[in-house]
């Protein structure tokens, strides 16, 4: 069973690599900077609405349901409960949400967007995918996503056209939502019965409010230096510097696929006390994340420009520079996975981290009003890899006062050399005379090709080593060649 939910959650992580590949370029060309920006600007505001709505439902419901599955009656009254408090937290910040759209003139000038977002708000709500990660319908959610994706994506090509406004693109969003949400009301008749007899909701606020801390906080260093680059510099800005974070946050799909294999073999070794055990996955975790974070980092870095002109247009090209100082975010954020989720979550210490988070949360608020003013979208950038490297800062001393762990420090050192290879190799190839196009394929190609054979027959490390012996089992070749 756990091999067969790692697998849907592959190939969940896998759709969330390659859509982004397929719609942006498609929308950024036809809505271009300003409708980008316009509609970023106004779903940072819905998507902390919907974070707030949840009181931490999310989490909160796949552990209770999980802890009831097998009890019908148990569980039909714990879900009734849990989606009441989440419909009736919706409508509260729905009209938090209307009165402070009509308040704020930045704001009000997108009403359609808002009304369209109060529509995600609810959809939101009754899409209830904690309950179907409670009892671990993983294939369900699977094949589901990649359905209404799908759809989607014929929606987007047959009905945003050239000249559409950004509330089109918008309501394709809302209605992939509106779909799966009645996907899952459908589905849900086989599983559970909604009741309103007996039932008591004292007893769930005060997990959910320790875990809307959590969640807030990080929401805030996440998705408000859109907020404010919005309010300050404007739509089209936003749209820069939402380009640049779309780009660089795809490779994101692989650490979220390590985790869903790393977290739950923590969770158990952690409770079985097997310190050995967790070390071992920890480091299999960490040199899978200098194998390939290091060569995304500088990858991004020296094809920035053709990263962006092929993602989003001649017309964003003002991402470069953003991307390029946003490229290490991958490293970063990777390292907060295996110190956050990894380690300091399944070891129950949610707390400690919300307080991380809450420190996140304030740098990030002080750091970009300071500095967006005066260097605009690349402020922004800067404020959000400064974050980022301070809380995966404060994670890993936080880890290190529970658990001592310690990292190969050569297979850091291996990938990064081999990474940096890739400057001279773009430098030497663009000075070839052949059509820029041609010349950054030759780079990513070169680049990947000698990278992988360095790898593969000069880096030396146990955890790769296993990783490769593994490849060739697969490949049914008995005897490793070149190990």
């Amino acid at each position: 069973m756990l091999k067969k939910n790692l697998f849907f959650t592959l190939i969940l992580s896998v759709s969330q690599f390659i859509f982004p590949l397929i719609t942006f370029p498609y929308s950024s060309r036809i809505l271009g900077p300003q409708g980008i920006g316009t509609v970023n600007f106004i779903d940072s505001f819905t998507q902390y609405f919907i974070l707030i709505s949840a009181l931490g439902i999310p989490t909160y419901g796949v552990r209770e349901i999980a802890k009831h599955r097998h009890d019908k009656t148990a569980m039909d009254k714990l879900f009734s409960e849990i989606l009441i408090i989440h419909i009736a937290s919706t409508t509260l910040f729905a009209v938090i949400y209307i009165v402070m759209a009509l308040l704020l003139p930045s704001v009000n000038i997108h009403l359609n967007l808002v009304f369209a977002g109060i529509a995600l708000m609810y959809f939101t709500a009754f899409m209830v995918e904690w309950f179907y990660g409670g009892i671990e319908k993983f294939s369900y959610i699977t094949m589901r996503s990649l359905g209404v994706r799908i759809l989607s994506i014929v929606a987007l090509f047959l009905i945003l056209k050239p000249g559409s406004q950004p509330i089109v693109y918008y309501l394709i969003i809302v209605l992939a939502a509106a779909f799966t949400s009645f996907l899952n009301m459908i589905n849900l008749r086989k599983h559970v019965t909604v009741t309103f007899v007996g039932l008591t909701f004292k007893k769930h606020l005060k997990p959910l409010i320790i875990l809307l801390s959590s969640a807030l906080a990080v929401s805030v260093y996440v998705l408000m230096d859109n907020i404010i680059l919005g309010f300050i510099k404007g739509d089209a800005a936003v749209g820069i510097y939402a380009t640049a974070t779309k780009i660089v946050k795809i490779p994101f799909a692989l650490l979220m696929a390590i985790n869903s294999v790393i977290v739950p073999k923590v969770s158990r070794a952690y409770n079985e006390g097997n310190i050995d055990e967790i070390k071992e996955l920890i480091n299999k975790s960490f040199a899978f994340l200098c194998v390939v974070g290091l060569p995304i980092t500088v990858g991004i870095n020296v094809s920035a420009a053709f990263l962006v002109r092929s993602f989003a247009g001649p017309k964003f090209m003002a991402a470069v520079p953003v991307l390029q100082i946003l490229s290490p975010v991958t490293m970063v954020v990777g390292f907060t996975f295996i110190f956050a989720a990894q380690l300091l979550t399944p070891m129950g210490l949610e707390r400690p981290l919300v307080r991380i988070s809450v420190i996140g949360m304030f740098f990030s608020l002080i750091a970009n009003i300071i500095i967006i003013p005066w260097l605009s979208y690349s402020g922004a950038a800067i404020t959000n890899i400064l974050t980022e490297i301070l809380v995966a800062g404060l994670c890993y001393y936080l880890t290190r006062k529970h658990i001592d762990i310690k990292f190969d420090a050569s297979i850091f050192t291996a990938c990064l050399i081999g990474s940096l290879f890739f400057i001279p190799i773009a430098f030497l190839i663009h000075r070839l005379n052949y059509k820029l196009i041609y010349l950054d394929i030759t780079v990513i190609i070169t680049c990947a090709v000698c990278y992988l054979v360095y790898i593969w027959f000069f880096v030396k490390n146990i955890y790769l080593e296993d990783i490769k012996k593994d490849i060739l089992t697969r490949l049914s070749i008995t005897k490793p060649v070149g190990i």
